[in-house]
């Protein structure tokens, strides 16, 4: 997909997140992994025959590695989708109909349990109702959903079932369900401005013996995050010392990075916070002006004796060793919209 459509930086963030998901092939190869597990979503969309193409290419150069896929809510399948009659690498199985696939590794048996999405939702609490056998297999339920639209499940029924690993789709962002069984592995790379925190990938293990897994870890892997940052300023600073501050505050994480910015503090009423106020090169998906102007109310006070703006000051600070922090911010905003108001009449 292209995350921030409007912005001038979302073809950049498409080309990312095809990069990252090379990235992840390459790991694969490098980490010498078993199977590669993907819950859903692979697609935003309903894949085109040449998007398919794609991850196909990079399916081959592992092709020792079996792939395991569902179809998720965002690329659930459709009478005329083209994945139903696309012919994948030998080692990837997509679930179409089927409800499990199985095969060897290390001349263990494993059995991926899982079922596509055929429609945008599906509210029938059908993870429940897979069991695996009670038997010396290794058994792996991929699936998506988790809320009221997507295939409820209960987890605790998930966790007293025969499942060595639980690999959850449809939540953009990493989530533990069941320490070394159950996670949401999260989207690769961040999609929308509330996908907070790291993105990437997880790797774990799986005993020989007890069938059970360990070791699992969460590896970054996303290029781009979206970072909240919180810049205060004070009355004296200029529009210059603003655009510094906020440009330090974002070369701490890197300007590739895309930022929720939210400015504090008091501000020079002449100065208006801006995009336009930052480096272009900044990238802004959220911009927060929460300052307050700074005024000096005795002069302001005597330079508007008769209007409501001089009548405003004089009410708000005839007690003024005793306001509180509201009454203080409703002084200097509401001194701030009778003075805007007043040039707009003039």
């Amino acid at each position: 997909m292209s995350p921030d459509t409007t912005m001038f930086w979302s073809e950049d963030r498409a080309l990312d997140i095809k990069e990252t998901f090379a990235n992840v092939i390459k790991k694969c190869k490098e980490e010498e992994i078993d199977f590669l597990l993907i819950s859903g979503d692979l697609f935003n969309h309903q894949p085109l025959t040449e998007e398919l193409d794609f991850v196909n290419n990079l399916f081959k150069t592992i092709n020792n590695i079996p792939i395991i896929i569902i179809a998720g809510s965002s690329d659930h399948i459709k009478s005329n989708s083209p994945i139903l009659n696309y012919k994948f690498s030998d080692n990837v199985y997509y679930f179409l109909d089927k409800t499990e696939y199985s095969f060897k590794v290390n001349n263990h048996l494993v059995v991926i349990h899982g079922f596509s999405y055929y429609s945008l939702e599906d509210t029938t609490p059908i993870i429940n109702s897979i069991t695996p056998s009670e038997d010396n297999y290794i058994h792996i339920l991929l699936a998506y959903g988790g809320d009221s639209n997507h295939c409820p499940f209960d987890i605790n029924k998930l966790d007293n079932k025969n499942f060595s690993y639980i690999a959850l789709g449809s939540r953009h962002n990493f989530e533990t369900l069941i320490e070394n069984k159950a996670y949401y592995s999260g989207s690769i790379e961040p999609l929308d401005s509330n996908d907070i925190g790291d993105h990437g990938i997880i790797i774990g293990e799986i005993d020989d013996y007890t069938r059970r897994t360990h070791d699992i870890r969460f590896e970054k892997i996303a290029k781009v995050s979206y970072i909240p940052i919180t810049v205060k300023i004070c009355g004296s600073n200029t529009e210059e010392n603003i655009s510094e501050l906020v440009m330090e505050e974002v070369l701490r994480y890197g300007l590739n990075n895309i930022f929720k910015i939210k400015v504090i503090g008091y501000r020079n009423p002449d100065i208006e916070i801006t995009r336009d106020l930052f480096n272009e090169k900044i990238r802004i998906i959220e911009l927060i002006d929460n300052t307050i102007p700074k005024y000096d109310f005795i002069k302001l006070s005597k330079e508007h004796p008769q209007d409501m703006i001089g009548a405003f000051i004089r009410k708000m600070i005839s007690h003024s060793d005793n306001l509180s922090d509201i009454e203080k911010r409703a002084l200097y905003l509401g001194t701030h919209a009778l003075i805007k108001t007043s040039e707009e009449r003039n």
